[in-house]
């Protein structure tokens, strides 16, 4: 009977806070996907702690499925910051470019200057825009090797800059 009771319970929650949240996610995470991800960990993490919840339109319990779920996207968050620290932004690598070219050329001006492992690294991450998890397994390698791979492909345009900037 508890069980019944505790799995009516996870209904009522998600049907009052499944879609406030996705929204209140997205407002952290500012990407369809990830915020997806922080309600279903949320979720998750209110199903381990369903005993503690006993009226799911209470205060206190509103209170805490917002906080479990700004936990769930800040960690998030958090491992998208460390997955980026160790590559370039796009921007930093258009700053090695020549400035005179348009967008569309820019990147495969890029692209083109780099060995081609670093390139194809580039490519997946800043013109498809896919993850380093993503890239990882479209590029068939470890999400280590993707990391280092984007930082010595910035090392690489940051030698190109200055070599530019001392011709100039």
């Amino acid at each position: 009977m508890a069980q019944k009771n505790e799995t009516a319970i996870i209904d009522e929650l998600y049907a009052l806070y499944e879609q406030p949240l996705y929204f209140e996610a997205y407002k952290i995470l500012h990407n369809p996907h990830l915020s997806e991800d922080a309600v279903q960990e949320a979720f998750l993490r209110l199903i381990r702690n369903r005993d503690k919840i006993r009226e799911p339109s209470s205060r206190q319990v509103r209170a805490y499925v917002y906080k479990t779920l700004k936990s769930a996207a800040l960690d998030i968050y958090r491992a998208q910051k460390r997955q980026r620290a160790h590559c370039c932004t796009l921007d930093e690598a258009i700053d090695c470019a020549d400035g005179e070219s348009d967008l569309s050329d820019l990147s495969a001006e890029i692209t083109d200057a780099l060995p081609p492992k670093y390139a194809a690294v580039i490519r997946c991450l800043f013109v498809s825009g896919l993850s380093v998890r993503e890239t990882a397994a479209v590029l068939q390698i470890s999400e280590a090797c993707v990391r280092k791979r984007c930082q010595r492909a910035r090392d690489r345009l940051q030698t190109m800059k200055k070599e530019i900037s001392y011709e100039g």
